[in-house]
């Protein structure tokens, strides 16, 4: 199951606990969004069921009244929170992104409660390990249309050697975290070959090619390699 059918499948299971009134009510939305939400409405344009946003889930989570990221991970008939563990999943930690690059140096052992939980085989799929993986929370829209905003990414944090046409989380001088797809280009201004850090959003007026900063406090913290598909 990708992250959109696991907090589908946890809505519903709240949902015979509370049931749908309610929870639309404190969540603060309509009951015809709250089903649109536990159904996966499909975009009229793309025929695709229509991703959650981090922040409907918490609204959610929150009229409830369960941990955040609770939506995110596989649970038990009973709706009980727990962590998998099972044999067939694997949790993966989730970046504390300010911590993680905040002062300089990337730190990838620095996590915020919970994480997400992904089949074993998936990861061996995705050629990437439960130790070096690592989940993050895309924010805004440089990337769209192949990441949008307020989607789950998940990061090899062993692989950070640059390829050409490659997305990586890139920690920058000022202590962020950016999701940039790197390119090898010719630059003019520097008059040779350098790594470019390209959006994918293709308004290049507000999201413009940079150039890697050749900057000591620049790191590539991994590559990414999943979000709702392979990258």
């Amino acid at each position: 199951m990708d992250i959109d059918e696991i907090r589908r499948e946890n809505i519903r299971a709240l949902e015979q606990i509370y049931g749908a009134p309610a929870l639309a009510e404190k969540a603060g939305m309509s009951l015809s969004q709250f089903y649109n939400l536990r159904d996966g409405a499909k975009d009229s344009k793309t025929g695709k069921r229509r991703g959650m946003r981090k922040e409907t889930a918490w609204k959610i989570e929150d009229a409830a009244g369960v941990e955040r990221g609770y939506l995110d991970m596989v649970h038990s008939e009973e709706a009980e929170p727990r962590s998998p563990t099972d044999d067939e999943f694997a949790l993966i930690p989730q970046l504390d992104i300010a911590a993680a690059c905040g002062s300089g140096k990337f730190v990838d052992h620095v996590v915020v409660k919970g994480g997400l939980a992904f089949k074993r085989s998936s990861l061996r799929d995705f050629g990437i390990s439960e130790k070096t993986g690592r989940v993050i929370y895309a924010s805004g829209g440089s990337m769209w249309p192949t990441i949008q905003d307020g989607r789950v990414v998940l990061i090899n944090t062993a692989d950070t050697t640059p390829r050409d046409g490659r997305v990586y989380a890139i920690c920058t001088p000022d202590g962020s975290l950016v999701l940039k797809r790197l390119v090898l280009d010719y630059h003019p201004a520097i008059g040779a070959q350098t790594w470019i850090m390209r959006s994918d959003n293709p308004d290049k007026t507000a999201h413009p090619d940079k150039v890697l900063p050749p900057d000591d406090r620049t790191m590539i913290a991994g590559r990414a390699v999943w979000n709702d598909n392979a990258l």
